[in-house]
C-alpha cells in the first residue's frame, strides 16, 4: 500500500512545480512520458494515459472553437483537472475509511461531477464518455469533456457538507 501511495504521489506532485504559464504544456509532455514508458507502473500508466489523453482532447476542440483561447484558460484547466484526479484518489479510491456503499457513492459523486460540468458539449458521446464506459479498465472513469475548474469545485461543495 505504501508503494502505491508512493507512485500516486509522484504522478500527480508534477503539477505544482511549473510555473503558471507552463503548466498545460509541462503536464502534457509528462503525462505523455509516464503514459508510453515501460518503466512505468499500471497505475502510472493509466492515470497518465487519461491526463495525456484529456489534455490532447481539450487542445484540439479549444483550436477548432472560434473564441480566443487563453493560455491562462489552458493552464487553469490542465491545473484542476490534476487536482480533481488527485482529490478522487485521496478521498475515494484510497480512503480507507469509507465503507463500500460510501465508497462507491464517492466514486459516482466524482464520475457525475465530470459529466455534469461538460466545457464543449460535444455530441460525441462515444469519445467523450469513453473512460467512463470503460471504467473497469481505467483508474479515472471520467468524461473528456469537463470543465475541471467547475466539477473541481462541485466535488468540494459536496465533500465539504460531508
Amino acid at each position: 500500500m505504501k508503494k502505491f501511495l508512493l507512485v500516486i504521489g509522484l504522478v500527480f506532485g508534477m503539477g505544482t512545480v511549473c510555473e503558471a504559464q507552463e503548466i498545460f504544456n509541462s503536464m502534457l509532455e509528462h503525462n505523455k512520458k509516464i503514459a508510453y514508458d515501460e518503466k512505468s507502473n499500471d497505475v502510472q500508466a493509466k492515470v497518465a494515459r487519461f491526463k495525456y489523453t484529456a489534455l490532447q482532447y481539450m487542445r484540439r476542440k479549444c483550436f477548432e472553437s472560434e473564441g480566443d483561447v487563453t493560455k491562462k484558460f489552458m493552464n487553469d484547466q490542465a491545473y484542476y483537472m490534476d487536482q480533481f484526479v488527485m482529490k478522487f484518489f485521496e478521498s475515494a479510491l484510497l480512503n480507507t475509511d469509507l465503507k463500500p456503499k460510501e465508497k462507491k457513492e464517492r466514486i459516482m459523486l466524482f464520475i457525475d461531477a465530470s459529466g455534469s460540468n461538460p466545457l464543449f458539449h460535444d455530441t460525441d458521446k462515444e469519445l467523450v464518455n469513453a473512460y467512463v464506459e470503460n471504467g473497469k479498465d481505467f483508474f479515472t472513469p471520467f468524461c473528456l469533456d469537463t470543465d475541471w475548474p467547475k466539477a473541481y469545485a462541485a466535488v468540494m461543495s459536496k465533500l465539504e457538507k460531508k
